[in-house]
Order: C-alpha cells, then structure tokens, then sequence
C-alpha cells in the first residue's frame, strides 16, 4: 500500500469520528449525554497503517447494548471502504 499523505490522514480521521458520532447520535439523543468522547489513534509508520478507535459514553441513561462497539464497527468499515476506493484509483 502506497503511504498515507497527511490530508488522506485527516480523512480518515475525519470519517471516522464522524461515523461513530453519527451512529451513536442515530440510537440516542445528544442532551441525553454529559460527554462523548471518541479517541482515534492512527499509526502510519509504516507502508500500512493501524487505526485504534476507542469510544466512552458518559450518561445515566439507558443505552443500547453495545453502542459504542457498533459504533467502532461503523467506523472501521467506512474506513475501509474509504482505502479501497483510494487503492482502485492508483
């Protein structure tokens, strides 16, 4: 795999987090949370990368059972449709 360039880094990045916020957002309202907190880690130093996603939910409401791993899971998979669709184009 060609390296990542520092904007497809802030895409994925971008992507990621904003598939998570979204699919957490689509089961629960925000004013139900006292904090989100999405962590991306994304490791680039080699031709590959690693991307860590870790998701804390701070709230006394119910939640759905397991949200925030649905969430990472959203997240991954837009991230690898995001690397397939940039490899079809080198």
């Amino acid at each position: 795999m060609k390296k990542l360039t520092d904007e497809e880094v802030d895409e994925i990045i971008n992507l990621a987090y904003t598939t998570s916020a979204n699919y957490i957002l689509n089961y629960m309202n925000k004013k139900d949370f006292e904090d989100i907190d999405i962590t991306i880690n994304l490791d680039t130093s080699n031709d590959s990368f690693d991307i860590d996603i870790d998701i804390n939910l701070d709230t006394d409401a119910p939640l759905p059972n397991n949200l925030a791993e649905n969430a990472i899971d959203a997240s991954i998979h837009a991230v690898d449709e995001y690397i397939e669709k940039r490899n079809s184009n080198l």
